[in-house]
């Protein structure tokens, strides 16, 4: 069995970027989290109070991300021989999992509040709502350079349905300067819920289909398959096997049965940069077989083309 390491120089700088990006994007979060809370409890808005709610979840989402980013850059060792890769995705997961208790709270004071509509301070619904915009659109902005990590990606996703939430307490607060239909503070509140649901959805399905080790988004294991067969001398490619270890790390297993007198060291070096560049494959183990042997090789794909 032979190794080739690839140089990681580059995904490491990637990890501290990331890492110093989502600690500047919490602490914007929380500072306006405090705010808006002050406001909605002086104004008396639901709409705020569950954007203030939904800016809770995001700093709780960013704190997550945060140690998740840390955990999963250390080093592999003999418990855990891929590493931490995957708490990143459990970070992902509980993200999504914080959405859905705020939608859940949102939820039940909007129904109560709609059949008791109550006055709310709606210049300082105005107020805090623009401040509240501007701080997620900050924190997104920060992270926005980082979205191929799934981590940083939910983060990212909570501070955009967090300035939509402050588009929606800004509407009320300006509609409620010029009329006294109070019943919007809780319609806009479940408008604000919708869109946490709907930011967690893909984080939800990305995340389970990393931990249920299904095939990455955007690759198709009968092309991979048919690439492998398509390799001179390469009779089948059967046992093809993709799945991610996190957001930004894909694993291939594969069996090649190749002719008699066909070089297995020449398929495996054909494997070796195709599959990084074609498929964005990082690691690979390739068993190549004939009537007369068998040789394995397990490498990282050191010419891959970087993700995005």
């Amino acid at each position: 069995m032979a190794h080739d390491h690839a140089d990681h120089d580059d995904s490491d700088d990637s990890g501290d970027t990331s890492f110093r990006a989502l600690t500047i994007a919490l602490v914007i979060n929380t500072i306006f989290f405090v705010v808006e809370l002050v406001g909605a409890l002086y104004s008396g808005s639901l709409t705020l109070l569950a954007d203030a709610v939904h800016m809770l979840a995001d700093s709780a989402s960013l704190g997550l991300a945060l140690f998740a980013a840390w955990i999963s850059a250390r080093p592999a060792d003999a418990r855990r021989t891929y590493g931490y890769q995957r708490a990143e995705v459990l970070g992902a997961l509980g993200n999504g999992l914080l959405l859905l208790v705020a939608v859940g709270y949102v939820l039940f004071d909007s129904l109560r509040r709609f059949g008791n509509p109550q006055p709310i301070d709606a210049e300082l619904v105005v107020v805090v709502g623009v401040l509240g915009l501007l701080a997620n659109l900050a924190g997104a902005w920060v992270l926005s350079e980082h979205r191929g990590i799934l981590n940083v990606e939910g983060a990212f996703l909570h501070l955009v349905a967090d300035a939509l939430g402050s588009v929606a307490a800004i509407a009320v607060g300006i509609a409620l300067v010029f009329t006294d239909l109070y019943i919007l503070d809780p319609l806009f509140a479940v408008f604000v819920a919708l869109l946490v649901l709907y930011s967690a959805k893909d984080l939800f399905g990305e995340s389970l289909n990393i931990l249920l080790q299904g095939t990455p988004a955007g690759i198709d294991v009968d092309e991979v398959r048919a690439y492998l067969t398509d390799l001179p001398g390469v009779v089948e490619a059967h046992d093809v096997h993709v799945w991610s270890l996190s957001s930004t790390q894909y694993t291939l297993s594969a069996h090649v049965a190749v002719e008699e007198g066909v070089d297995p060291d020449a398929v495996l070096r054909h494997c070796q940069q195709e599959l990084g560049e074609q498929f964005d494959i990082d690691h690979a183990t390739i068993q190549v077989e004939s009537a007369s042997y068998t040789h394995t090789l397990d490498f990282d794909c050191t010419f891959r083309s970087p993700k995005a």
